[in-house]
């Protein structure tokens, strides 16, 4: 009778758990450009199983309360989400954005390879203008050593350090900590434009220009299809224009669709 008791009881556990499983149905886009990401994979910790997002960017994966998602896809960040009772009883669309990620360094072969080639590159190698028009002020061999320029090249000050000397050029060039500190640089440019962007183009702006709302604003951002490079050269105010120009056809074509 125990024995009995203690199965049924168990049964009743297992029920309980599996009454809060569901099939979870949700989009995963861009999210600078609002485009659907196909191929993206969801991943359940919880259970490891396995969904991915179809072209429309739409994935269903069984899930409990507190279990936790990861939404991945190759360029961009991951995502992870935490299954509270807002997302389990709800909806929500996740976005995903760019990474900004730091290659290791590879080999690359010069035309002279060798180490007497090297010395030629070193010895023809044209130093920028902004050193010729250096040669032509009056400084002394400290203060040519220690200026620093604008990108136009003009001086800025003869203090500081010496990273805009000659020396510090051929450094810079060739050296592998010089190599790794440009492209340091350019991860900070790259996420520093991707912020612009998202303060350029966004669902609040969109929203505000056209009124829409949920899911509605969404498929209107999906409608306009910008991409990346016209968010970047746009002006604000261009951007503005557009939405207000593809808002207007919006509407024209859900009436036409509504018609026939």
């Amino acid at each position: 009778m125990k024995r009995l008791w203690l199965i049924v009881g168990i049964l009743c556990c297992l029920s309980a758990v599996f009454a809060q499983q569901k099939k979870y149905s949700a989009r995963v886009f861009d999210g600078i450009t609002y485009q659907p990401l196909p191929g993206a994979s969801v991943y359940n910790m919880s259970t490891q199983q396995f969904a991915f997002t179809d072209k429309d960017g739409r994935f269903e994966i069984a899930v409990s309360l507190n279990d936790t998602l990861i939404i991945s896809k190759s360029i961009y960040r991951q995502h992870v989400a935490a299954i509270d009772k807002k997302l389990f009883y709800g909806f929500e669309d996740f976005f995903l954005y760019y990474k900004a990620t730091m290659l290791k360094e590879v080999t690359i072969i010069g035309i002279n390879p060798s180490y007497e080639g090297f010395k030629k590159d070193i010895v023809t190698l044209e130093l920028p203008d902004y050193y010729k028009r250096m040669e032509e002020a009056q400084l002394s061999e400290w203060q040519k050593a220690n200026a620093s320029y604008k990108p136009s090249g003009n001086i800025l000050s003869l203090g500081g350090t010496a990273t805009m000397s000659p020396i510090s050029y051929f450094y810079d060039k060739y050296s592998h900590k010089g190599k790794m500190g440009r492209l340091y640089n350019e991860m900070l440019s790259y996420n520093e434009e991707m912020e612009r962007i998202q303060q350029k183009y966004n669902r609040d702006l969109v929203s505000e220009l056209t009124g829409l709302q949920g899911d509605e604003l969404l498929d209107f951002m999906m409608y306009c299809h910008f991409n990346y490079y016209d968010l970047v050269r746009w002006s604000d105010e261009q951007i503005r224009e557009k939405i207000r120009a593809n808002y207007f056809n919006y509407q024209y074509d859900r009436i036409a669709n509504e018609k026939q």
